[in-house]
């Protein structure tokens, strides 16, 4: 009886603290579709007295669209990129760990990188970046953040929990380490490219500091600099802001409604196997 009294009160608990997370995300879709005189009116309310879908249909027409692709190709091919990096490195530092000295050594200098604020390397990121010649070009805004220490992090303890058995039985069956790599180890870390996936998409099409200072053309502008320019010195275009903003949210939900039951299938498999 005491068990089901606190398994309820945890269930409330939980309720209540989704709810508070939750709401405001409610309130800023209902709130996107209220007219303008109706945003800041008191008493407040949460759903919308007279419904439109004017902000949406302004915010489309100014060419909001090429902001979200221009978003979409950083987030999509940034990813892919940083998939591919954080798997072989991981691979590397995981199955070489006995057999190539310091390679523990390495992966220590690269976790100590974590303790290094994001933001103290934005001058030398944008040197460099000037350097090549790659400023108000996107792939400026790609590269530099493609290496992710907590990818490499995830791949490494993915690898690390698979016995070396598998990868020795290979090589004595005459598979390369390429053939190894791509055809036995990377398909069994599906949870793992699942979950950085999710990760690294939300990190890239969330950037708003790279992006700010690398690119100056407009045309070129990622969906959070789109957002940000509604703010002018005349004010304020809280009506387009709401509505770019929940545009902004609805590719994260989407890639999260599909990779959830895979991240959650995974990782019930892992505990199986456990």
């Amino acid at each position: 009886m005491k068990k089901k009294k606190t398994s309820l009160l945890l269930t409330i608990i939980s309720l209540v603290c989704g709810f508070l997370i939750v709401f405001p995300i409610i309130w800023l879709v209902f709130s996107s579709f209220k007219p303008s005189n109706e945003l800041f009116s008191y008493p407040l309310h949460l759903f919308p007295k007279e419904f439109t879908v004017e902000h949406y249909e302004n915010v489309l027409k100014g060419g909001f669209m090429t902001y979200i692709y221009n978003s979409m190709f950083l987030a999509v091919v940034g990813t892919l990129i940083t998939l591919a990096i954080s798997a072989m490195c991981g691979y590397a530092l995981a199955i070489y760990r006995h057999t190539i000295k310091f390679t523990n050594l390495v992966f220590g200098v690269f976790l100590l990188g974590t303790l290094i604020p994001g933001e103290t390397l934005t001058i030398s990121q944008f040197t460099v970046i000037s350097f090549l010649g790659l400023y108000n070009n996107i792939w400026g805004v790609i590269l530099p953040v493609v290496t992710t220490t907590t990818g490499i992090f995830m791949f490494r303890q993915f690898f690390m929990s698979v016995p070396l058995s598998f990868v020795e039985a290979a090589r004595m069956d005459g598979a390369s380490e390429g053939y190894i790599f791509r055809k036995i180890m990377f398909p069994l870390a599906k949870s793992t490219t699942i979950t950085l996936t999710l990760f690294s998409f939300m990190w890239r099409w969330n950037d708003y500091i790279l992006p700010l200072l690398v690119l100056s053309d407009q045309k070129k502008y990622t969906i959070q600099i789109a957002i940000k320019n509604f703010i002018g010195f005349n004010g304020v275009d809280w009506n387009s802001i709401l509505a770019a903003s929940v545009i902004s949210i609805v590719p994260i939900m989407i890639l999260f409604m599909f990779l959830q039951k895979y991240i959650v299938g995974s990782n019930t498999a892992a505990g199986d196997k456990g």
